[in-house]
């Protein structure tokens, strides 16, 4: 490119100018952090075995502000959009409704599902992408008092994608995995 006998594609000026934080007219963007405060299990048993101390994620959305903040993600029950070990942002300040993907939280219990509220049934559920017997829906009924006291349900807004992790979606969605 520097010596002029090769012209890159608009495609990959753009590629560049995201590697290399630069908007196309010039102008840089803005590096936003988020503080990661955490696990969610999305599937997995066992928690990360991950030194979050002073931890922060990358934040590159429109939208951030002081109260997001980050989560990694532990297993493959939301594979292929988060799989294990990617940085999931929630922002704690928009109200999640039926169809969102959350982060819920109760008592020592973390994980991100997506939400399904039935008010005729007088429920909510708590599904992961992938159905099988190691994941499973969480379902709460709204007269349950004591559970809904203690549960915690924010918003998934963008998820980091590891791409070293992601070696068992890539073969799901080849169908070889």
């Amino acid at each position: 490119y520097e010596l002029g006998r090769n012209t890159p594609t608009f495609e990959n000026i753009k590629k560049l100018s995201t590697l290399l934080n630069i908007d196309l007219m010039g102008a840089e963007k803005p590096v936003n952090f988020v503080p990661i405060v955490g696990t969610a299990s999305c599937g997995a048993v066992e928690p990360s075995n991950l030194d979050l101390t002073h931890s922060k994620a990358y934040y590159n959305g429109q939208f951030w502000k002081e109260s997001l903040y980050c989560v990694i993600a532990n297993g493959e029950s939301m594979s292929p959009e988060i799989d294990d070990c990617d940085e999931v942002v929630i922002d704690p300040d928009i109200k999640a409704v039926t169809g969102d993907m959350v982060y819920y939280k109760i008592d020592d219990e973390a994980a991100i599902k997506v939400l399904v509220e039935d008010l005729e049934a007088y429920f909510i559920q708590f599904v992961p992408y992938n159905q099988s017997e190691d994941f499973k829906t969480k379902t709460i009924r709204l007269d349950d008092e004591e559970t809904i006291n203690k549960l915690v349900i924010h918003k998934v807004v963008t998820v980091n994608k590891l791409m070293y992790n992601n070696r068992n979606a890539r073969l799901k969605i080849l169908g070889r995995g």
